[in-house]
């Protein structure tokens, strides 16, 4: 496809104008101000008003959630859990997952995200179902367990862990390199926190995680209770310095929220390459907090973005995120200017497709790939368009994406999707909503 006369966030996030761009195959192959000679069979798209920025990369999510959307509301994070979320999803089967990660898939590429790390359960059939959407992802089984004689080998987690990551390394989910690394769908080792877990079985994950090479995905410190809590249980040590204790940090780590870690979490984290998750939405919907994004990466902490699941956000909308970030880290720190609108961007682009171990992605480069969004600018929110940047971060909504692209293939157009159903995907999560309901 051939993008002429359209603005592009370029991959030093600054705004260049009247621009051509050319993708070739799953990669960006041209861009520049002079019109390259057609290829043969290449489509033409009239960029005028339009914007074109890289694709978003949501770095904590629990997509199937879409089902509980709404379900729960009001109560603090460990009462939703127990209460709500817990009971429900003892219900689910693997076609229950499946249906309702393609109606979450809908919400992500309509609102320009290209790809997600999930933490979530059934999650092979969670991979089914993004690859067939056209979504790339990285995807963990939440581990957990009280059981001092655990042993991981035998969990079905972990077993469907290791089936999804033999799937893509043999090229179920697209052409891999030799070792899998450019896999659309990814296995990531999944814990899913301090407070659901034993230390016998941290250490075995750390070792897995280790031994496969696999980024850990896990929760953090998201609540002031869960951080108190787990001092008083593991004699005063943090989570991170408990994690870093079992040999968690041997590995990259994904960890969402970070609302409450100290200043020697902060060192361990960074000396281990550690990236937190800002989920700002999930974090004031919940009533947990605010983490302290502008200290974190003055400390040099590397952070991303996610929406978390849409029962604790209610969204998977990441303008949302992106606004909101902004937003909260210049309010708690009365500086208008603590996080510019370029290193916002960054965070959900860039830095989320890094977190996810995917080199080639996240900006708008020749040799990339073609992971693009177009926001139609002819909007009255986006005009008179003096700061495109400024827009981006502080105007656009995910409503304004009119297309999709993933690996150089248009997902998403003008409100149709290239390989989704709609109705039928409205139909199912419905009825499927209503059984368990009916079983509670």
């Amino acid at each position: 496809m051939l993008f002429k006369n359209i603005k592009l966030i370029d991959g030093n996030y600054e705004v260049q104008s009247d621009m051509y761009v050319r993708t070739k195959g799953a990669f960006i192959d041209y861009i520049g101000k002079e019109c390259p000679e057609k290829l043969d069979g290449e489509t033409v798209y009239d960029g005028r008003n339009k914007l074109m920025m890289p694709a978003l990369y949501n770095v904590h999510c629990h997509v199937p959630m879409t089902i509980l959307r709404g379900y729960g509301d009001g109560l603090p994070l460990q009462r939703w859990l127990n209460e709500k979320i817990f009971p429900f999803e003892a219900k689910l089967t693997g076609e229950d997952v499946y249906w309702t990660t393609k109606l979450g898939a809908m919400e992500l590429l309509a609102s320009g995200c290209a790809s997600i790390s999930d933490m979530y359960f059934f999650i092979n059939d969670m991979a089914r179902s993004l690859d067939e959407a056209g979504m790339k992802a990285n995807i963990c089984h939440g581990i957990s367990s009280f059981d001092p004689d655990v042993k991981l080998h035998e969990m079905k987690g972990y077993n469907d862990t290791m089936q999804l990551l033999k799937d893509a390394k043999s090229g179920v989910y697209g052409a891999v390199n030799a070792d899998g690394s450019d896999s659309r769908i990814k296995a990531d080792m999944g814990l899913h926190a301090e407070y659901t877990s034993n230390e016998g079985l941290v250490r075995q994950i750390a070792e897995a995680a280790a031994e496969e090479k696999l980024i850990v995905h896990t929760h953090i410190s998201e609540t002031q209770s869960e951080h108190a809590e787990c001092k008083s249980r593991q004699d005063g040590r943090t989570v991170v310095r408990y994690f870093a204790d079992c040999g968690l940090f041997k590995s990259q780590v994904n960890a969402a929220h970070c609302v409450y870690i100290e200043d020697e979490d902060i060192e361990i984290m960074k000396a281990a390459g550690a990236n937190v998750v800002h989920n700002p939405s999930s974090n004031l919907k919940l009533g947990s907090g605010i983490a302290p994004v502008k200290d974190y990466l003055g400390k040099g902490l590397k952070v991303a973005l996610g929406t978390d699941g849409a029962s604790s956000n209610n969204n998977l909308n990441m303008f949302e995120e992106i606004h909101l970030a902004a937003m909260i880290s210049r309010g708690i720190t009365r500086d208008a200017n603590a996080i510019s609108a370029a290193d916002i961007l960054k965070m959900a682009s860039y830095d989320g497709a890094m977190a996810q171990g995917r080199t080639d992605c996240g900006r708008i480069a020749v040799g990339n790939r073609a992971d693009i969004v177009l926001i139609d600018t002819d909007r009255p929110h986006l005009q008179p368009g003096f700061d495109s940047l400024s827009d981006i971060v502080f105007s656009a909504q995910g409503s304004d994406v009119v297309l999709t692209m993933t690996d150089g293939r248009v997902v998403y157009k003008d409100g149709e999707y290239s390989f989704i159903d709609k109705e039928r995907v409205y139909a199912e999560v419905k009825q499927r909503f209503n059984r368990i309901i009916n079983e509670l």
